[in-house]
């Protein structure tokens, strides 16, 4: 069971609470399906959630779904941990990683990959009569997503917290915003959580894994650039922006 010292600390739970409560994630009598890869984030975004409902929002049910990509992953440790803490745990079995490696073949698998798990996703959470899905992308997450969008693309933005898909009945929240990844990786070791070792060909081989080296770059020289750039996501100088018809670079 999740169990802390009396005077385990609080502060990483607070600015969680505080995403919660920014941006309207969670309601009364909510049912959350939490996915969970068996990664550090998320098993950390469903120890926060059960600790929620545990301590402050008792009215809400929280569900675990893992999307099997057909990866020989081992989740005897997710189960383990889902058994003790009284998580239902739904383990939705696919062959994305057939489709994306061997059929299509594709050149950015990445992206693929995202699109069928998030629609299996969906699918799964609605099937239980989910009305939120919570992913776990920290405050990292965000940043890297910012600079991808600005520096691939050439547009300013990133995901947002809280989306309302109204066609699909369905919201998607994201609770660890405001948390770095550090942070995470240190209360994950504290507290002993169970990590699952990817055995995607691609992980570490990303765009995105190039971009949190060009942030950390810039927080080598910019101590407060991380800040910075979240607070620009908020504060958007919309007199200065410039508007033309057509996109003349």
């Amino acid at each position: 069971m999740i169990i802390f010292e009396k005077n385990y600390n609080k502060k990483f739970l607070k600015y969680v609470r505080r995403a919660i409560d920014d941006y309207n994630m969670i309601s009364p009598k909510d049912k959350i399906a939490v996915a969970v890869s068996g990664g550090k984030d998320s098993i950390f975004l469903l120890f926060c959630l059960k600790l929620i409902q545990l301590t402050a929002i008792k009215d809400i049910e929280i569900v675990a779904i893992h999307i099997d990509l057909g990866l020989d992953m081992d989740l005897e440790p997710l189960k383990n941990f889902c058994k003790k803490n009284g998580i239902d745990l739904i383990i939705e079995k696919t062959n994305i990683a057939n489709v994306v490696f061997n059929e299509r073949k594709e050149k950015n698998p990445c992206s693929l990959c995202s699109k069928l798990r998030k629609g299996c996703l969906v699918r799964v959470a609605k099937s239980i009569g989910a009305s939120k899905i919570a992913l776990g992308h920290n405050c990292d997450d965000v940043i890297e997503t910012l600079l991808m969008n600005i520096l691939k693309i050439g547009k300013f933005g990133s995901f947002n917290p809280h989306i309302d898909y109204k066609d699909k009945y369905i919201h998607i929240i994201r609770p660890l915003i405001y948390l770095r990844e550090d942070l995470i990786k240190n209360l994950v070791e504290k507290y002993n959580l169970p990590v699952i070792k990817s055995t995607c060909p691609e992980d570490k081989k990303t765009t995105r894994e190039k971009m949190k080296n060009l942030m950390f770059k810039l927080e080598e020289t910019y101590p407060e650039s991380i800040n910075r750039l979240m607070t620009s996501l908020c504060n958007i100088d919309m007199k200065n922006l410039w508007k033309q018809r057509d996109n003349h670079f």
